[in-house]
């Protein structure tokens, strides 16, 4: 998995998170925010201008290079939920598991991963070696800060309760925290 397609579009959405963060720099607020805080902070409130928001239009132009409008800084109220508009984290986040699922799932297509039980897609539960091994993906990847000790410990117990889908634990991941 070193160099999959999945890891590195992981890597890309924190990437483009990151300068999503950085294209915000005429607040000198945010420097200071961890990924996770800025990730979920309001746009409107981390931008309140209309100078300052098209100052990030111009600034996202050229670094991730997205094409946003000014209406697209009220739909979407969060740094994560912008982002996830055009380059959705959820879907990431269930391709890079995927490829370390049980059975056939690998192989299968992601909306059958995502509708599948998490004990067939990884029996065993959180102790289980395809569950550790998704897991050790994701920590490789995902900033620490974004995927806390807090966070694995409930995505555990999401993945030992037989009743739950993937798409349960794709979304609590995709959540951030």
């Amino acid at each position: 998995m070193a160099d999959s397609i999945e890891k590195q579009n992981l890597m890309r959405w924190f990437s483009y998170l990151h300068a999503l963060q950085s294209d915000c720099s005429m607040n000198t607020s945010v420097k200071t925010m961890t990924l996770l805080v800025f990730a979920n902070s309001t746009i409107a409130t981390i931008l309140p201008s209309s100078n300052e928001q098209g100052q990030f239009i111009v600034n996202v132009a050229a670094s991730p290079g997205f094409d946003l409008s000014v209406p697209d800084l009220t739909t979407y109220a969060t740094f994560e939920a912008l982002l996830d508009h055009f380059n959705p984290l959820p879907t990431y986040v269930a391709a890079y598991i995927q490829t370390v699922s049980a059975g056939s799932f690998p192989n299968g297509s992601l909306a059958d991963f995502l509708n599948a039980s998490i004990s067939a897609a990884f029996p065993g539960g959180s102790g289980g070696p395809s569950w550790k091994t998704a897991m050790g993906l994701l920590t490789s990847v995902i900033p620490s800060v974004c995927l806390s000790d807090t966070l694995q410990t409930a995505v555990a117990t999401t993945v030992n309760d037989p009743t739950k889908k993937v798409s349960d634990v794709v979304n609590q991941i995709a959540a951030l925290g």
